[in-house]
């Protein structure tokens, strides 16, 4: 039997287009969703929210590029028993990018038996200040990892979605049918000692 974890989950397609930034604007206010909150952009509409994100990409150069690095954080029932606590633990996850990154998030309420709450955050790619892209490294994703198990002082199960997971792609990448290069890439990441007690 596995272990459990909370869950940061990352998602960023390259080749995303206009209508991926379409279907990102309008998905964290799907029919899952029970709250909303945003960093630069309008929550209340996609279709604003949509313009906002194009026209910074624009105005920076970045037309054409992905504009968003989605971060979904999936959170065990102890963990998040209401969709406040999901929104609040996300939010001080999400934090360090507050300031230079437009975002939009919406916490959708699933039930499974082991989770009810998950957050999904969509992070615009352009630096409001410097222009530049914004790219899902390691040095991007392992503090946000490493600062959701401090936050919930429960280990984390970072993934990383691999891209182009059919076979038929990946055999006409030249990557055969070797699974090991469909798999996620996932790491956990464990709580440092809470020093607030």
């Amino acid at each position: 039997m596995g272990k459990d974890y909370d869950i940061l989950k990352v998602i960023w397609h390259a080749d995303g287009g206009d209508e991926y930034s379409k279907n990102a604007t309008k998905y964290p206010s799907n029919e899952d969703c029970v709250g909303l909150m945003g960093y630069g952009v309008d929550v209340t509409d996609p279709a604003t929210a949509k313009t906002q994100f194009d026209d910074v990409a624009k105005f920076n150069g970045n037309q054409g590029k992905n504009e968003f690095i989605q971060f979904m954080m999936s959170f065990l029932k102890e963990t998040a028993p209401n969709a406040e606590t999901a929104m609040e633990i996300a939010d001080q996850v999400i934090d360090p990018l507050k300031d230079e990154y437009m975002m939009l998030m919406g916490v959708h309420k699933k039930e499974h038996m082991k989770s009810d709450y998950h957050v999904h955050d969509f992070v615009g790619t352009t630096n409001l200040e410097t222009g530049k892209m914004l790219h899902p490294t390691n040095k991007v994703t392992y503090p946000l990892a490493q600062r959701m198990a401090d936050i919930t002082q429960k280990p984390v199960k970072l993934v990383i979605e691999r891209k182009n997971k059919s076979p038929e792609l990946n055999t006409i990448q030249g990557g055969g049918n070797n699974t090991e290069e469909k798999k996620d890439f996932t790491r956990i990441f464990y709580p440092h000692k809470n020093t607030n007690d």
